[in-house]
């Protein structure tokens, strides 16, 4: 088990007080005229994470991501790679916003500064 996930190539650390397994299960529902609930359920199950990365100004060191790295993944519109903390496998995932990060210090730029980031990453 590492302590960090791979994101795109780069490492990032995760906050352990919102990082969490999702599972989604694809389905649709509606209320009939005759008050019946109508569910179709897709196929297969989706399997990501929710929470947020935390990606610092200045990298820690060789693998490891910066807040730019960060910001150029999110802004791609395709499938990135990701392995999961608890898995030595890489998988493609789309990343999702909305993207709010928050900066953990007042001087945004500075080189001890790390800006946490939420997304959902969802297996493509």
């Amino acid at each position: 088990m590492n302590n960090y996930i791979t994101l795109d190539s780069k490492k990032y650390m995760t906050s352990s007080k919102d990082w969490a397994p999702v599972w989604l299960k694809p389905a649709t529902d509606r209320i009939t005229l005759s008050g019946e609930m109508d569910v179709t359920y897709g196929p297969g199950l989706i399997v990501g994470y929710t929470g947020s990365i935390i990606a610092p100004v200045t990298s820690p060191g060789t693998g490891w991501g910066t807040v730019s790295d960060l910001k150029t993944t999110l802004a791609k519109r395709t499938a990135v790679t990701f392995t999961a903390h608890d898995s030595s496998t890489a998988v493609n995932v789309h990343v999702l916003g909305p993207f709010n990060p928050a900066s953990m210090s007042p001087m945004w730029d500075a080189s001890s500064n790390e800006w946490h980031v939420p997304v959902r990453v969802l297996e493509a």
